[in-house]
């Protein structure tokens, strides 16, 4: 996924309104299925497998997707042409590189050597992911979409 902000950086002052609209919708689409994904799955299995000794770290894991899921509305709120379009998309790439960092960091090390369920937790995100990138847009997605856009 942060290769997909290194993407959008590259291309921002080559592409079009449109294009650069597409892509930050894409990343705002992955991002929102990543935070869905470790609130309803991972989270709760962290939660499980570190009892009260992970309460600090998931604390701050699920403020982070907080924050996060604020930055994707606040992006999906905009036009792709107003003029701190890419200040924001940027932002919302530094935040979600903070976030992977702090959990690669702090969290994932801790569950490393408690007894996480690696392998099923990693199945039951795999699922999930899947189910909700290939369900379909509603009205409201497309309108937002249409409002990024331009349109």
């Amino acid at each position: 996924m942060l290769a997909m902000f290194r993407d959008y950086e590259r291309q921002q002052k080559s592409a079009d309104a449109v294009s650069r609209g597409k892509l930050a919708l894409r990343l705002c689409h992955r991002l929102a299925i990543h935070c869905a994904i470790k609130e309803e799955i991972f989270y709760p299995s962290a939660k499980a497998a570190l009892g009260d000794k992970g309460d600090a770290m998931l604390i701050a894991a699920e403020s982070d997707l907080g924050t996060l899921r604020g930055a994707i509305a606040g992006i999906e709120k905009m036009r792709a042409s107003d003029a701190e379009f890419d200040a924001a998309v940027k932002a919302l790439g530094d935040r979600a590189k903070q976030h992977f960092d702090r959990e690669e960091s702090e969290l994932f090390l801790t569950l490393r050597h408690g007894a996480f369920d690696l392998a099923g937790t990693g199945e039951k995100l795999a699922t999930r992911q899947l189910e909700l990138s290939t369900r379909a847009a509603g009205k409201g997605a497309i309108g937002e979409a249409r409002h990024v856009l331009g349109g």
